[in-house]
């Protein structure tokens, strides 16, 4: 009997610690927030000109075109604006001295470029475009439609010829000129 007591009294008080026990209830904080940007910087980039040597023998007097075609492949990613064109631009640093040797110089205004395969030619006396390229030194070789939908990303190859018009001078001494012509592609 004192075991049953007991055991009437241990489960009174176990109920009578469950009916005791406090209630918990779930505390939360306020909401707060992170906001999470990530951008990717717009991008052009030129592959290596193909050739990227030519050579020719220089003709005083008349038009003489080397030899080679030039073909360079460059793409863009870049934001979607209606004014924002991609161009292919070339220059000489120096177009007084666009070709030189010793002291003797042919300038760029005798150096044509041609991107319809000779068909219509060009000097090279263009000023800057979009801030690429020198005064009286330059020629744009290509421009895109304006990037907007899907044209915003793509790849051009662009293929011109170069010719050396010396058919109003200047006269040359002999040698070997040499000369560099730089090519930059942009987004603007």
């Amino acid at each position: 009997m004192l075991r049953s007591r007991r055991a009437g009294l241990m489960v009174s008080l176990g109920v009578a610690y469950l009916v005791a026990a406090p209630v918990s209830a779930q505390v939360m904080s306020s909401l707060q927030a992170v906001t999470l940007n990530a951008q990717k910087g717009q991008s052009v980039t030129l592959g290596a000109p193909s050739p990227s040597t030519q050579g020719l023998t220089i003709v005083d007097g008349a038009i003489t075109n080397w030899a080679t075609p030039i073909s360079i492949t460059f793409s863009w990613d870049v934001t979607s604006s209606d004014a924002t064109t991609v161009k292919l631009v070339g220059y000489f640093s120096t177009p007084a001295q666009a070709l030189a040797f010793n002291s003797s110089y042919i300038p760029s205004s005798s150096i044509e470029a041609s991107i319809d395969d000779g068909v219509t030619w060009a000097p090279v006396t263009s000023n800057a475009v979009g801030g690429v390229g020198t005064a009286g030194g330059s020629i744009q070789l290509y421009q895109s439609a304006p990037t907007s939908g899907t044209n915003k990303t793509g790849t051009a190859t662009i293929t011109f010829r170069m010719r050396l018009n010396l058919t109003a001078g200047p006269s040359t001494v002999a040698g070997i000129y040499a000369g560099t012509f730089n090519l930059m592609a942009i987004a603007n």
